[in-house]
């Protein structure tokens, strides 16, 4: 049965009109940007960030978080190790497209250390004081969140809600011809958490290529804020260090986006299956039922995404 794409309806509305967030994630050219993104909006309280392998090795990433939040000046957000390894088999980092440094530009070493606790416990420790009021926002392979439910089951339940940057769900995959890198990297935690029974958001590469910008484009923005003008020499230093490349796809910066204003994008809801089995189709994402508990980005708002962009990291010339 087909049902009419709709906005919002994802996650639960924060009580207090403050939405908290915490970022699971593997800096990263564009959970970068992302980060500063929500760090950059008034609405946004950054509890924290969890790291995980993926686009660099966790070491590299949580690195990476760490000097980020001190470039930023919030040293005062915690930073928790998550998985080193994926449920089966390693993670191969992304070095063709972030670098084997994983960003664009050198940060300084942090002079900060991560949270005593695991990523883990760090999120079981929040989700249990939140009273629902904290949204998960996920920018790299999901085991962290898979191994936090199977620890405690029914436990993402409690949350306000997961938004999810992976999968290539009916379009074509950037890791094989059908599988996206977050889920490609650990397939069988995005298979359990796709398969959770609660409020989610997915953000695939069919809503992420809706909101891409041009060499040309990003050479001519500007910006007029300290977290913006860090965000953008991240972006500027992308296309900087390959001259073939010509355009940017803001895969992690929608997902955070959507979290800021769920009215982005129209959402299909969409019940989802991941191959876990090795072969030509493995971490391909596929439709089994509509409608289904997964609310998939669809139609995304570009105008208003980049808006939104610009309002926040003060990028002029979008």
């Amino acid at each position: 049965m087909n049902t009419k794409p709709r906005r919002g309806e994802f996650i639960n509305s924060p009580p207090d009109g403050t939405t908290r967030v915490i970022i699971d994630t593997d800096p990263g050219v564009d959970d970068a940007i992302a980060i500063l993104l929500a760090l950059a909006a008034p609405g946004v309280e950054v509890v924290g960030l969890t790291t995980v392998g993926g686009n660099v090795p966790r070491a590299r990433a949580t690195r990476n978080a760490l000097a980020l939040l001190q470039a930023a000046e919030r040293t005062d957000i915690p930073v928790a190790k998550g998985a080193a390894r994926p449920l089966k088999g390693r993670y191969t980092p992304s070095v063709a497209f972030h670098g084997p440094g994983g960003l664009s530009v050198r940060l300084p070493e942090p002079a900060f250390p991560t949270s005593e606790l695991s990523a883990i416990d760090f999120l079981e420790t929040q989700i249990s004081s939140a009273r629902g009021n904290l949204t998960i926002v996920a920018l790299g392979p999901l085991t962290n969140l898979a191994r936090l439910e199977r620890r405690q089951r029914g436990i993402l339940k409690r949350c306000s809600g997961l938004v999810i940057m992976g999968g290539a769900v009916e379009s074509r995959g950037n890791v094989t011809p059908t599988a996206e890198f977050n889920f490609h990297s650990d397939p069988v935690a995005a298979s359990e958490v796709a398969g959770l029974d609660t409020p989610m958001v997915l953000v695939d590469l069919a809503a992420c290529r809706q909101v891409g910008i041009t060499r040309e484009q990003a050479r001519d923005l500007t910006s007029d804020s300290p977290l913006g003008s860090l965000a953008l020499q991240i972006l500027q230093g992308w296309f900087a260090r390959d001259e073939r490349r010509q355009s940017f796809e803001f895969y992690d910066p929608l997902a955070m986006a959507l979290a800021v204003d769920p009215e982005l994008a129209t959402m299909r809801h969409l019940e989802l299956a991941v191959c876990t089995e090795d072969g030509e189709r493995y971490g391909e994402s596929t439709v089994t039922a509509e409608p289904g508990p997964v609310a998939v980005a669809d139609k995304v708002d570009s105008s208003r995404f980049f808006t939104l962009l610009g309002e926040l990291l003060g990028w002029r010339g979008l």
